[in-house]
């Protein structure tokens, strides 16, 4: 499976191709809010390199310059992608020319030795993409369950700032248990904490996946995903640090995902993706009656 996108790409805008791969999936398996692992296969002998390259095949063009790979877990992790079919797969990518490729990875698996030997003979800039969710540990322990803290990605990151390997943290607007307004300012305290660590921070809106504890809370009304007025402001709060600043909402404006009503979405939407192309706080001003419900909600608290 493959789809795409627009990326900032070593400072200019280029067509980015992401491609999921078949892999047994994610080790750690309980975070609060995912449930990616249950539509992974089970045969741990599936050929992922022959995979990828079919897929890639299918979906390449000479216009992209970056390949994000999804496994629904860690490209870094050893028992997810082995560690021959891994550094195929990268020198695969340097020889057809791709400029960038991001790896997705929990901390525990950004090891010095096997990321050199990844970027042996390959001309490629590896960007590692880490969940970080937030840099409050009582977050990442009780809202989100990470099995991680904030001091295991500090550690992660210092290897790849060491092989000059681009640092990539996800941070989660809005995990269970905190309200509309702690997860904005959660949000914007997460960026500030690793301004001067990442390179990219990409902020990702919570979606409802099936079979979690969020979908049970969801189904009870006892958890509501961000109002995309909080998307706004946490984008607008941290244009100005030093990362490039990119936001990508899954499931828009439907019921499981992030949202306003129904006469704004669409055009929010459109504000954020190109948002993450220039950072430009400007394209965020936008207004809306239901702006006023979001505001209430802000002061309940």
């Amino acid at each position: 499976m493959f789809f795409y996108n627009r990326e900032n790409v070593q400072g200019k805008e280029a067509k980015a191709l992401s491609i999921i791969l078949p892999t047994v999936g994610c080790r750690w398996r309980r975070c609060n809010m995912c449930s990616y692992f249950e539509d992974s296969p089970t045969d741990s002998s599936i050929d992922t390199f022959s995979i990828f390259v079919d897929e890639f095949n299918s979906a390449y063009d000479n216009e992209i310059r970056k390949v994000k790979l999804f496994t629904s877990g860690s490209f870094l992790d050893p028992r997810e992608v082995r560690p021959e079919c891994a550094k195929k797969i990268v020198s695969f990518l340097s020889e057809k020319g791709i400029n960038e490729v991001t790896l997705e990875s929990r901390p525990e698996y950004v090891i010095e030795g096997y990321l050199k030997e990844l970027m042996e003979d390959s001309d490629l800039q590896i960007e590692v993409a880490i969940g970080l969710e937030s840099s409050n540990n009582r977050v990442l322990e009780h809202s989100i369950n990470k099995g991680f803290t904030f001091e295991d990605y500090i550690s992660s990151s210092k290897v790849l700032k060491k092989l000059d390997i681009k640092n990539k943290a996800y941070l989660i607007i809005k995990p269970p248990f905190l309200t509309e307004k702690e997860a904005i300012y959660d949000a914007i305290n997460s960026a500030k904490a690793i301004e001067n660590i990442a390179d990219v921070i990409s902020f990702n809106p919570m979606t409802v996946h099936k079979d979690t504890l969020v979908e049970y809370l969801w189904n009870k009304g006892e958890y509501s995903p961000p109002w995309a007025w909080s998307i706004l402001k946490i984008l607008k709060e941290t244009s100005n640090l030093r990362p490039d600043i990119i936001c990508h909402p899954v499931a828009f404006g439907r019921s499981r995902g992030p949202k306003n009503c129904k006469n704004c979405n669409r055009d929010i939407e459109k504000r954020i993706l190109e948002f993450s192309l220039n950072n430009d706080p400007d394209i965020l001003d936008y207004e809306c009656d239901c702006k006023k419900e979001w505001e209430e909600e802000l002061l309940k608290f």
